[in-house]
């Protein structure tokens, strides 16, 4: 009996110094998956992180099917930033006229977003406390107060919008007035992106008049005006329900100066208060190919078909690149005025390689809250030569869809990214709670251990998780530090560069000089594009697959611009997982070389891309329907395909290629994911 209890004994001990050391090897270690063995024996012990792992699951399954905000500012356009202040509660202001007594339903202040300077860079300049006021008159005597945040400081809303919801309110003047300020290294200031004034479905301040105690003009990134230019990381109201229409586009010709129209029959006079012009969106504004707004343009509202009773006129235009509005509309006050047509004329458009188009993924006229333009009547000068199959034709321009999602109205798209907002706060506090208890579980099986050598093993995984946590923050510090440099330095010097050969351009009297300012502008584009893809690759350590396959959905429109570009992943609903830096970087500088080589070589007018994803491999095939090439001279003399099996065989995966003369070409490129 004596023997069976010893053997009972050892036997317990054995397994109890099997879960230490499991226990202490997972505390050290990074937090992994739930499939991690502490997770699972939290998991088993503890309702409460059951509780927690059921919620988390429903609240990703309600974001999924939210829109989400912009994740960084367009073309370096943050907002309006106060001078730097020396007192941190003396009250400065803005002041917005809305030009008569209006009827205001709600207010919003967006705040502003860098993520370049890491986590400070969201919500970077929100007042820790404020006022928002509405008066009649400019003194701002006998005020509403609307909002009131100037007892105690408020929590910083991150990237999300603030807004207040106001019942009966009328006025001409809004102020918004910060009581205490943001701390940065040189004193004291306070910022936002945007302030919207809504009245019904519309944003009534959008470029009127803005009065302010102080600003910091800093063109492009701080100028008071856009605090009510209209354009946010809101950018356009949309529900995540998906498009099948892109917009209209028009036919592409080989010079920039056009003489082109297109007009939309209300079918009726409207008293018409505003008309929106929704741009396709584009993440990349220096991309010559994917600037869908025509560059120079007017705009004229008529009683009659043949617009000899106008009854309102937005002036022609010219836009550079600073000016272009990205993802966001362009919204065009019209007071009023009454008119059935509506006509847009085009005379300078965007465009790269004798290739030259403008778009639209949407043209609204609103007449009160009620956007009439709706489902009407479009013709056009010219329609791009596409199959209506590609989501490119006149009646898509009213249709109530972007080029990527359903439109909705705009107080009710504020309410969807506040719940995102909302969700994401729950998300992240969740996974805290969640870490915290699995962390617990781990120091539990370490201390429920034998007791001096759990106390050992504790000591030492702590010295070990500390040194390495300083080596982590040491490196991120580094990582950001250059990410900074590299966007803050180089990109704002390559923008410059850009743009004053773009002016070099306009103005320059002879061909020669001309010549010599667009190859200097294409050669800042493409450096451009390169130091984003660096830039990317350095931040964005802590995204994984998702990350990666939205990249290249990115880089194929950027890159290969108006051809009929098709992308399918498979499956659509795969499992996202962390990447190394070796297979991100080796796998997007390869799909973005066959991209170039299908726009610089291939002559192709169609291109379809197919992504794979399973448990082990990732994989992507690019067709094209060009010219093709010989295999065996292009292996020897270029086109970069040696370099792309060279990048494949780092990861130890493979590329292959297939093409014949005149026959097309295909690329597939397969790698494991554990590279």
């Amino acid at each position: 009996m004596l023997m069976f209890r010893l053997m009972i004994s050892f036997t317990f001990l054995i397994v109890l110094f099997a879960l230490v050391v499991v226990g202490v090897g997972e505390w050290r270690s990074e937090p992994e998956s739930d499939d991690s063995f502490t997770a699972r024996v939290a998991l088993w012990l503890s309702p409460e992180l059951r509780r927690i792992e059921e919620r988390l699951t429903i609240v990703a399954g309600e974001q999924e099917k939210l829109p989400e905000l912009r994740s960084e500012p367009f073309a370096s356009r943050f907002g309006f930033r106060s001078a730097t202040l020396e007192s941190q509660d003396e009250p400065q202001w803005v002041q917005i006229d809305l030009l008569e007594n209006e009827k205001i339903d709600r207010i919003v202040a967006v705040p502003v977003n860098i993520p370049v300077i890491g986590s400070n860079g969201a919500g970077y300049g929100f007042p820790l406390r404020f006022k928002i006021e509405v008066a009649e008159n400019p003194e701002m005597e006998g005020a509403v107060t609307v909002a009131d945040e100037t007892s105690k400081d408020v929590e910083n809303p991150g990237r999300y919008p603030v807004s207040f919801r106001l019942k009966d309110v009328k006025g001409r003047y809004v102020r918004f007035t910060s009581t205490k300020h943001f701390l940065t290294e040189e004193g004291f200031m306070w910022a936002l992106e945007e302030l919207l004034v809504l009245s019904g479905n519309r944003s009534i301040a959008v470029k009127k008049e803005v009065q302010r105690s102080s600003s910091m003009e800093l063109y492009p990134n701080w100028a008071f005006p856009r605090l009510v230019d209209g354009h946010s990381a809101l950018q356009v109201p949309v529900s995540n329900e998906n498009s099948m229409s892109r917009g209209y586009m028009s036919a592409t010709t080989d010079q920039p100066s056009v003489n082109k129209w297109l007009i939309v029959d209300l079918e009726s006079e409207f008293e018409i208060d505003e008309i929106r012009l929704l741009p396709v969106e584009s993440e990349n504004f220096q991309n010559q190919a994917l600037k869908s707004f025509p560059r120079g343009y007017s705009l004229e509202l008529a009683r009659d078909a043949e617009f000899k009773d106008v009854t309102w006129t937005h002036p022609y235009t010219v836009s550079n690149l600073v000016g272009y509005p990205g993802g966001c509309a362009e919204i065009l006050k019209v007071q009023g005025k009454r008119g059935r047509y509506i006509r847009l004329k085009a005379k300078e458009i965007w465009g790269a390689e004798k290739r030259y188009s403008y778009a639209f993924s949407e043209l609204q006229a609103y007449a009160g809250n009620l956007n009439v333009a709706i489902g009407k009547t479009v013709s056009a000068s010219d329609t791009a030569n596409v199959p209506k199959s590609s989501g490119w034709f006149p009646e898509a321009l009213v249709d109530g869809f972007t080029a990527h999602h359903r439109l909705i109205e705009l107080p009710d798209y504020i309410d969807l990214i506040e719940r995102q907002g909302i969700l994401e706060q729950e998300s992240e506090r969740l996974i805290l709670q969640k870490e915290a208890k699995v962390s617990m579980t781990a120091l539990t099986l370490v201390y429920g251990g034998a007791g001096s050598i759990t106390i050992l093993a504790f000591g030492w995984g702590s010295v070990l998780l500390r040194q390495r946590s300083m080596r982590e923050q040491a490196v991120e510090q580094l990582r950001q530090q250059i990410a900074r440099d590299l966007h803050d330095d180089i990109g704002s010097n390559l923008g410059g560069i850009a743009l004053l050969s773009e002016i070099g351009t306009d103005h320059s009297a002879d061909a020669e000089s001309r010549e010599d300012f667009k190859s200097i502008k294409n050669a800042a584009d493409e450096a451009s594009a390169s130091m984003r893809d660096i830039v990317w690759l350095i931040q964005s350590g802590h995204l994984g697959l998702r990350d990666q396959v939205t990249k290249m959905r990115q880089s194929a429109q950027m890159i290969l611009g108006d051809k009929q570009v098709s992308i399918s992943v498979e499956p659509a609903d795969f499992r996202d997982s962390k990447l190394s830096l070796l297979f991100r970087r080796h796998v997007l500088f390869s799909y973005k070389e066959a991209l170039n080589n299908i726009r610089k070589h291939a002559d192709a007018s169609e291109v379809n891309i197919s992504i794979r994803i399973d448990s082990t491999h990732f994989s992507f095939m690019i067709c094209d329907d060009g010219k093709g090439f010989d295999l065996d001279i292009s292996m020897r003399s270029g086109h970069g395909l040696a370099n792309l099996v060279r990048r494949a065989e780092r990861l130890n995966g493979s590329c292959e290629f297939e093409s014949s003369p005149s026959g097309g070409s295909k690329v597939t490129f397969t790698a494991p994911l554990k590279s």
